[in-house]
């Protein structure tokens, strides 16, 4: 091969590599940086929920991860996983209730007792060793004598993510959030949680992203979780 083409070859072979190198580069470059630093900014998520329901009660098994200690001061501190069982109530019937729980797993079983919400009907549990027990299978709900078998689907596969939450706040709210960015770094925290509206049937969720500068400053917005339209929003 000459040498006069073989340098040819050579000066396109790098003109390519540079041409490569561009396009990537400016991709980067289209990396919203804003948009980053507000979904860094969120302390407390849910990236599972897994549901089941009867004549008897609703339930939900919700994990993720939150700050270890919740303050509303506008920063994100450290985080820790967590799990929670959450129960309501369907009939009366089974309103105050004595409740004990059993969940089942490929590689074990964890059971504990519930406890009442002191502001409505429903009980909770906080489950510290969920994952030891791997893919969750059965979940059992003990009332006195009676026991409650619930297969949980998961709701996580049909919407959107807490991520997407947040950015169809950013995309859809920006005049709201005027004023809580400083420069791209986001200066607020953000808590979102996934709520149920059992009234419709097919049940509806939604992301209820709440959005603290301080204690006394707070932007709230709820987020259907199917197609990340926004429902409402309001400041307090």
């Amino acid at each position: 091969m000459k040498k006069s083409v073989k340098r040819s070859i050579i000066a396109i072979s790098i003109m390519l590599a540079c041409m490569s190198l561009a396009i990537i580069m400016v991709g980067c470059d289209k990396v919203d940086k804003k948009l980053q630093s507000m979904q860094n900014s969120v302390s407390y998520y849910s990236d599972t929920m897994m549901v089941g329901e009867d004549n008897n009660f609703y339930v939900e098994l919700v994990s993720g991860s939150r700050e270890s200690a919740l303050i509303a001061d506008g920063e994100v501190g450290e985080m820790t996983a967590y799990s929670t069982l959450n129960v309501t109530p369907v009939g009366l019937d089974m309103t105050n209730r004595a409740c004990t729980y059993k969940i089942t797993g490929e590689n074990g079983e964890i059971e504990g007792g519930l406890e009442k919400n002191i502001l409505g009907i429903s009980y909770n549990a906080s489950i510290s060793d969920l994952s030891k027990i791997g893919k969750v299978d059965k979940l059992f709900i003990i009332v006195g004598e009676n026991t409650f078998e619930y297969t949980l689907t998961s709701i996580m596969e049909k919407g959107i993510d807490y991520k997407k939450a947040v950015e169809s706040v950013y995309n859809n709210c920006s005049s709201d959030l005027e004023g809580m960015f400083d420069g791209k770094e986001f200066k607020c925290e953000i808590y979102t949680k996934i709520s149920c509206d059992r009234s419709k049937d097919p049940k509806q969720y939604f992301w209820f992203v709440n959005i603290v500068e301080n204690s006394d400053n707070m932007f709230c917005v709820l987020v259907d979780m199917q197609t990340g339209e926004i429902v409402a929003k309001k400041h307090r």
